[in-house]
């Protein structure tokens, strides 16, 4: 049974549009309960984008989130944990906003 779960656990990250250093740091998480959510955003969003400076964008109904390929010095990493979260999310009322806001919304890094 184990070999099974395992074959599933490794089919399941082969679904997912992620680079493979982004889904290393997000399994390098502490915080177990993000790591989860934000895998769950991944493996179910709609759309993805990758933009030059590396930069990664999912949408999923009315979230976006983003992964910033640089350390951006966030918040968390000032809590002494030992990994900094380069992860931001953005919630909409309705899926059509996020939707129209996902469009423009990788433009928004070149300000």
């Amino acid at each position: 049974m184990k070999m099974y779960i395992k074959k599933f656990k490794e089919m399941a990250k082969n679904l997912m549009m992620i680079k493979k250093d982004t889904l290393k740091e997000i399994e390098n998480i502490p915080d177990n309960i993000r790591s989860e959510y934000l895998k769950w955003i991944i493996k179910n969003c709609s759309s993805y984008v990758v933009t030059p400076k590396g930069h990664e964008h999912w949408l999923f109904d009315n979230t976006i989130l983003t992964h910033w390929g640089t350390d951006t010095g966030y918040t968390r990493k000032y809590y002494g944990l030992a990994f900094p979260d380069n992860f931001e999310h953005w919630n909409f009322n309705e899926k059509e906003e996020a939707f129209e806001s996902f469009k423009t919304h990788y433009e928004m890094e070149n300000e």
